[in-house]
């Protein structure tokens, strides 16, 4: 029943540079905010430093090395850096390969269930695999061909995946808004100290732009939607749908 949908994917090349980057650059900020616990004593920047950073290499270290996408006549499992999950063909609705824009790895594959949830299927991109689109068209392909999957269009399916890339998209510019908060605030925080003003720069930099995040993000989630709206409005004879970045 196999017939070549039986496939593991996991890291086989060396680590992305991007990840490596992260990875030396994590090692030291620790390193420079240890030094600084030290020999000045602890903070909270430096605590807070600490773990952000150890955080997210532990993350990238364990995707690298642990994780998982396993494909059988069963279903689709994947194995994270934490937990293991799977999905019977029946309950996949498609898997595709999305261009991750200013993202790295950039071409990732993604399954889709017939819930619209979507799920990266870890290693099944550009870094490990010479054409990742090429790969799910023929893996795609060959369950269809073992009548594991249909072609079959769902409607509201599609419309839970659309609804899920704007939401996606309003939480990316968000984050930006959230970066651009965190530097004025920085710079308010450096020109208090030569304006002999009490610093803070903990809750100006780290907490301010936190809580500006969730109002950044309902605010844009609700403009994504009424732009989709009109564009998806019979009125004005437009396609329905929103392009899926």
């Amino acid at each position: 029943m196999s017939d070549g949908i039986e496939r593991e994917y996991r890291r086989r090349r060396g680590v992305p540079p991007a990840f490596l980057t992260m990875l030396i650059a994590a090692a030291l900020v620790t390193a420079s905010a240890l030094h600084a616990m030290a020999t000045l004593g602890p903070s909270g920047w430096d605590v807070l430093a600490v773990a952000a950073w150890l955080t997210a290499a532990g993350r990238v270290a364990l995707e690298q090395w642990r994780a998982r996408t396993f494909v059988t006549a069963d279903g689709v499992t994947v194995r994270g850096p934490i937990r293991t999950r799977s999905w019977a063909w029946s309950d996949i609705y498609g898997i595709r390969v999305e261009n991750n824009r200013g993202s790295a790895p950039r071409w990732s594959g993604y399954l889709y269930a017939t819930d619209g949830h979507r799920v990266r299927l870890p290693h099944l991109d550009e870094h490990q695999l010479t054409d990742p689109v090429a790969e799910v068209a023929d893996l795609c392909a060959t369950a269809l061909r073992l009548g594991l999957t249909s072609l079959e269009t769902r409607p509201e399916t599609e419309e839970r995946i659309a609804r899920g890339a704007r939401r996606r998209k309003a939480w990316q510019r968000a984050v930006i808004a959230g970066l651009v908060v965190a530097a004025v605030m920085f710079v308010y925080d450096i020109w208090s100290v030569f304006d002999d003003r009490p610093t803070h720069m903990l809750l100006l930099v780290g907490g301010v732009p936190l809580l500006c995040l969730p109002v950044f993000f309902l605010v844009l989630d609700r403009v994504g939607e009424s732009q989709n709206r009109r564009l998806t409005d019979p009125a004005t004879g437009t396609s329905a749908g929103a392009p899926i970045d």
